[in-house]
C-alpha cells in the first residue's frame, strides 16, 4: 500500500509540474524553434525515444499551420507588392522614356533653325549666313571701290570736258575772228569793187 501511496503521490507531482508547465506549444508568442525545444523538454524519454504528447503535437501542429498561412499571406502581399512595383518601375520607365524622347526633341528644336520654311543645324545656319555677310561685305567694297573708279574717271572725264570746252570756245572765237577778218576782206573787196 505504502508503494502505492507512493506512486499515486509520485503521478500527482509529475501531473501538477506538468499542468504547471503547462502545453509548450500553447506559447504562440515564441517562435516555432523554441517552442519544438520546450516541448521536447517538456516531453518523457522511452529508451532513445522521446514521448511527446499527442496535445502538444497538435498544438504545435496548429502554430506550425498558422505559421505557414501567415507567412504564405505575407508572401502573397509581398508578391502583389512586387506586382505593384513592377508595374510603377514600368510606367515610370515609360514615362522617362517619353521625357527622353521630349528632351531629344527640344534640344533638336534648340540645335535647328528655320530658314525659308527649311529646318537647318545651327553650324549650317551659321555658315550661310556669315558666307552671306562676307558675300554682301565684298560686294559692298566692290561698290565702293567701283564708285570711286567712276568718281575717279568722272573728275578726268569733266576735265577732259572742260579743256575741251576751253579747247572749243577758243577754236570757236579763233573762228569767229578769221571769219570776222574774212569778212572784212570780203566787205573791203566788194567795197573796192564797188569804187
Amino acid at each position: 500500500m505504502r508503494c502505492f501511496l507512493y506512486l499515486f503521490f509520485l503521478f500527482l507531482c509529475v501531473n501538477v509540474s506538468a499542468q504547471r508547465r503547462g502545453n509548450p506549444a500553447g506559447a504562440t508568442d515564441a517562435p516555432l524553434q523554441q517552442q519544438f525545444d520546450e516541448m521536447l523538454d517538456a516531453s518523457n524519454r522511452y529508451q532513445e525515444f522521446k514521448v511527446v504528447r499527442q496535445e502538444f503535437l497538435n498544438a504545435f501542429m496548429v502554430n506550425v499551420s498558422d505559421s505557414i498561412s501567415g507567412y504564405t499571406e505575407r508572401i502573397s502581399d509581398l508578391e502583389a507588392e512586387m506586382a505593384d512595383l513592377r508595374n510603377q518601375i514600368e510606367a515610370n520607365s515609360s514615362e522617362v522614356a517619353n521625357r527622353d524622347a521630349t528632351i531629344a526633341e527640344l534640344n533638336e528644336e534648340l540645335d535647328t533653325v528655320s530658314l525659308l520654311g527649311i529646318q537647318l543645324n545651327k553650324g549650317t545656319y551659321s555658315l550661310i549666313m556669315w558666307s552671306l555677310v562676307i558675300g554682301l561685305l565684298v560686294a559692298l567694297l566692290v561698290a565702293l571701290a567701283s564708285t570711286r573708279i567712276a568718281a575717279a574717271n568722272n573728275t578726268e572725264l569733266k576735265r577732259e570736258r572742260d579743256k575741251l570746252a576751253d579747247e572749243l570756245e577758243q577754236s570757236r572765237k579763233s573762228r569767229l575772228t578769221v571769219e570776222q577778218e574774212l569778212r572784212r576782206q570780203l566787205q573791203d573787196e566788194i567795197n573796192r569793187r564797188n569804187t
